[in-house]
């Protein structure tokens, strides 16, 4: 025990006043480890021992078993107990509670507690100490950590916005500064809301041994992992694992400050970290299937990217005849260029080509250079062509009754252009007059071929090439059909 002010002992002074500096002191302003520290009666030198709260006596007010005397602990002699070092008589404390101690070695040491050693960081905190101040230290923590994690950025943003004149630069650094603030109020929030979840699904069990400041306690000590997040660009990568690891963390200490068992405060401490796990997941997943179903990409188990040409089709088809070619219908915005090349193939619009014009400039055409394209790319296929291709997708319709609906025959096939990358297909899509989409392997083109092709004899149509053969600006030519050929 010694004078908060100069460093003097204490010990042995029946005065309550520090010989060295004339510091007043009592007693119970100090913290002793248990047993540690004999209070000898004023009046009589009869010793107790402090086993109460901070190694104080308990009751701190009695009558003396020797003398009989009313006395106070205020009012003892104190000396190490003997054989005891004095040394070894000041109770562990939690650092950020030793108003002693420089604000940056109680804030350092605190962090590196409550990282390495939480459960003896609760064990060491008073119960009753207040939750403020454990409040205190995380939004501080929170604050002081962004501050530091973004200078680097700032101070760099600042040099380059003075040596260019630019105040590009200096709009940036202001952004990284109010992005690193906004994170920290997001967690302070995060973690109110995980303190009430926590204390909640801790009463669940049965009472614990504190109230919901004692819960906050625990959680707002360790906060020091999750710090991690407001690293600039690397935070959303790294965040997940200080969250792990101030999840573990606070488990120890919830469990050490609501004198509860491992398993009970994991489950409490988890809770909330596991439901927000579970709907992040289960949002990405949804935006994943989300995204790739609103696309008219390649789709393994449906063709939605082949069936996009269904209705144009089927529209233009109740005039009691289809487009003379698929580029008409680029002309009444019915299809757009990126209609004819599938999302996850490696065609561009580039690729894809309209008679002598790549779709890739189509927008940057007049109206009368689309026109003159589309009558081109007529006149380049013929109204006999069996098949031509535009991109990754194959027509097939020429020659089939526009009132017919459920034959069974193609009228378009999406199959990758074999210029670019029709080798990587693993799933071909052929869309039929009724808007079915047939979907089968790429490896069993042959048979399914053969048996269309089977499909056209019987309906007077030419034998199909191999979708996979067709090739930009060259039309399939007719060809006598035969049972037995597939094309």
């Amino acid at each position: 025990m010694r004078c908060k002010h100069c460093d003097y002992p204490l010990w042995n002074l029946r005065d309550r006043q520090c010989p060295e500096c004339g510091q007043a002191f009592l007693p119970s302003e100090f913290r002793f480890a248990l047993n540690a520290v004999r209070f000898a009666c004023p009046h009589c030198d009869q010793g107790y021992y402090g086993t109460g709260t901070n190694g104080h006596l308990s009751p701190r007010e009695f009558s003396c078993v020797g003398c009989g005397n009313r006395i106070d602990m205020d009012a003892m002699v104190l000396l190490p107990t003997e054989g005891v070092d004095e040394r070894l008589t000041g109770a562990d404390s939690n650092p950020w509670l030793d108003e002693d101690a420089k604000f940056s070695r109680r804030w350092l040491a605190t962090l590196t507690r409550g990282v390495s050693s939480p459960g003896w960081l609760m064990r060491v905190t008073p119960a009753d100490s207040d939750a403020g101040r454990a409040w205190g230290f995380a939004i501080l923590s929170h604050v002081v950590i962004g501050m530091l994690i973004a200078a680097p950025v700032l101070a760099l943003m600042i040099v380059v916005s003075i040596v260019t004149g630019s105040a590009g630069f200096a709009g940036i650094s202001g952004a990284v500064l109010v992005s690193v603030l906004v994170m920290a109020v997001i967690s302070i929030v995060g973690l109110a809301l995980w303190v009430l979840v926590t204390h909640a699904v801790l009463r669940l069990g049965g009472r614990p041994a504190s109230g919901m400041g004692r819960t906050a306690q625990a959680l707002c000590y360790t906060c020091a992992p999750q710090l991690v997040v407001l690293t600039p660009c690397l935070g959303p990568y790294l965040g997940w694992m200080g969250t792990l690891w101030w999840v573990i963390a606070a488990g120890f200490a919830v469990a050490a400050g609501q004198k509860v068992s491992g398993t009970r405060a994991a489950v409490a401490v988890a809770a909330l970290p596991l439901v927000v796990f579970a709907i992040a997941v289960a949002w990405f997943v949804s935006a994943f299937t989300g995204a790739i179903s609103s696309s008219a990409s390649f789709k393994m188990d449906g063709g939605e990217s082949v069936s996009v040409f269904w209705t144009p089709l089927r529209t233009a088809s109740d005039t009691g005849a289809w487009p003379t070619n698929i580029g008409e219908l680029l002309l009444d915005g019915s299809l757009s260029p990126y209609d004819f090349t599938s999302a996850v193939s490696p065609t561009t619009g580039s690729d894809a080509i309209l008679g002598s014009v790549s779709l890739g400039v189509w927008d940057d055409l007049s109206p009368e250079q689309r026109r003159r394209a589309v009558g081109d790319a007529a006149a380049s296929v013929g109204p006999d062509a069996p098949a031509y291709r535009v991109g990754d997708f194959v027509f097939t319709y020429a020659g089939i009754d526009p009132a017919s609906r459920d034959t069974g025959l193609w009228i378009v096939v999406e199959a990758w252009d074999p210029g670019v990358g029709g080798q990587w297909q693993s799933q071909v899509h052929a869309l039929t007059p009724s808007g079915r989409v047939n979907s089968f392997s790429r490896s069993m083109m042959g048979p399914e071929l053969q048996a269309q092709n089977a499909l056209r004899a019987g309906a007077g149509l030419p034998p199909l090439p191999d979708p996979f053969s067709v090739r930009q600006g060259i039309p399939a030519q007719p060809e006598s059909p035969g049972p037995d050929d597939p094309g």
